[in-house]
């Protein structure tokens, strides 16, 4: 899917791609996307919400349609991304929302959270975890290997050779798009046979074809992010999403946050993975609707005119 954009100005000048999607009575969503993917990951959600929901979203800095850092800077910390954030709320002038956050947009949902409390309505957290995700990363299969701790380490020497991988770029944008590419993620437990196949391989053209060393950045930053403390002083409703097989973010992650956050609801899809918005798109669109119809009092299926 393709949606017009616009270019606006973050707080240090950096230019970040916007995007404004759906209207209707329904409260707004502002989309925090996942590192592997923009706005294209979100299709079946926005179809579903958009009619009776203004949608809104953002590149990250330095990734898709917005641009590097201003001044030549290299600070794609989370904390700055949730600054973003602030700033595309800003230029629609939306006071409030309910932030919808996936993978790493559950981090940064957190951190605009922290400092924006009174800006937030409610939280959806799809396939996300509150800090340091490689500490956890993988631990069904890891376990307590003495290779964990060195997870950050191996991260940061790939950024510092990231810039070498220019040249492989346009093979691995073909490898990632193939069958074959997929098959294998599929053996190793990361995706379900659920997927909705074509989109996925899209996006995963569209990631190999990133700038790697501003990728790479922004992803050891989100490695090193931390709102544990977040958690308890969350006071709005709160919807977690996730998959019983999500090897990325697994599932005592988003335990942990619903016994942290008072009141949080926990939704857990078997057989998901790390990718349940499209594996199981109907089932997520359906709880949150339910969310939608008890916190906020709106019911999709409600004429506008009474919603």
């Amino acid at each position: 899917m393709r949606y017009a954009h616009t270019r606006i100005a973050a707080h240090d000048g950096t230019e970040l791609a916007v995007y404004e999607v759906g209207s209707g009575p329904g409260p707004v969503l502002v989309l925090a996307n996942g590192l592997g993917g923009n706005l294209d990951a979100w299709q079946y959600f926005i179809d579903y919400f958009s009619p009776n929901h203004r949608i809104l979203s953002w590149d990250y800095r330095g990734l898709y349609n917005s641009g590097p850092c201003s001044g030549g800077g290299s600070d794609y910390t989370v904390a700055t991304q949730a600054a973003d954030m602030r700033c595309v709320l800003e230029h629609f002038g939306v006071k409030s929302a309910i932030c919808v956050g996936w993978s790493m947009g559950v981090q940064v949902c957190f951190e605009f959270y922290r400092h924006h409390p009174e800006r937030v309505l409610g939280l959806l957290l799809i396939n996300g975890t509150f800090g340091r995700p490689f500490a956890t990363a993988f631990a069904p299969v890891l376990g307590n290997s003495p290779l964990v701790p060195l997870v950050p380490a191996v991260m940061r020497a790939v950024e510092s050779v990231s810039h070498l991988a220019a040249p492989a770029q346009p093979y691995a944008q073909k490898l990632a798009r193939t069958r074959t590419s997929l098959k294998v993620l599929k053996m190793l437990g990361l995706v379900s046979d659920s997927l909705a196949e074509d989109v996925f391989l899209e996006l995963a053209g569209e990631v190999a074809g990133l700038d790697m060393p501003r990728y790479m950045a922004t992803l050891n930053s989100l490695g090193d992010h931390c709102a544990q403390a977040v958690l308890p002083q969350v006071q709005v409703p709160t919807l977690i999403v996730t998959g019983d097989r999500d090897l990325f973010t697994p599932i005592a992650q988003s335990r942990h946050m619903a016994a942290q956050i008072r009141g949080a609801e926990l939704l857990v899809i078997p057989s998901g993975t790390h990718y349940t918005p499209l594996e199981f798109p109907e089932l997520i669109h359906l709880r949150v609707s339910k969310f939608l119809r008890e916190h906020f009092g709106f019911d999709r299926d409600q004429p506008a005119s009474l919603a």
